[in-house]
């Protein structure tokens, strides 16, 4: 199945700023909708909700990979573990070989968390049949494109949640 929208199929010089601006808008619009859904549902500031991802795609990490991923300083990790902690998602787990390590795992509830809903799993199989559609090179092209603009978000992602200085979210009466 090929795309239908009439931009889709324009040569890339003849994409004009509007329409890439328009289609990034529009692509960081459906993930902000995700991520405040997920975080009012959690209770959760976008640091936590951050930090509670890379846990789960790398099955565990410590203080100074998540400072690093989320660019972040180990104090404000501290802060964002420990809430995490104490909402039952993570657990720290002392590193048998380097007594200075310690490694931060969910938990079943926090597992949970990732569970996938019938909506997640049509998203799911809507973006691998409109991926299946596409040519090597469109996919590879939309890959490039995507680490582009994952890399460009996590960096403006992690200026606001420095001046936000990794805060808790404020408490919901």
């Amino acid at each position: 199945m090929r795309r239908t929208h009439a931009s889709a199929e324009l040569p890339v010089a003849q994409l004009d700023v509007a329409q890439v601006t328009g289609a990034a808008e529009r692509f960081v619009a459906a993930i902000e909708a995700r991520s405040i859904a997920l975080m009012l549902r959690l209770d959760l500031s976008l640091p936590q909700l951050r930090a509670l991802v890379i846990i789960h795609r790398w099955a565990r990490a410590n203080g100074r990979q998540l400072a690093a991923s989320l660019r972040l300083t180990p104090g404000a990790i501290v802060g964002i573990c420990d809430h995490l902690e104490r909402r039952g998602y993570i657990r720290r787990i002392p590193d048998t070989a380097d007594r200075r390590v310690t490694w931060f795992e969910l938990t079943e509830r926090g597992g949970a968390v990732f569970s996938r809903t019938p909506a997640t799993t049509i998203a799911k199989m809507r973006m691998k049949t409109l991926l299946a559609g596409l040519s090597s090179a469109e996919r590879e092209g939309f890959v490039k494109v995507a680490n582009a603009f994952a890399e460009a978000l996590e960096s403006t992602l992690a200026s606001h949640d420095a001046e936000l200085g990794a805060a808790e979210p404020p408490a919901i009466a």
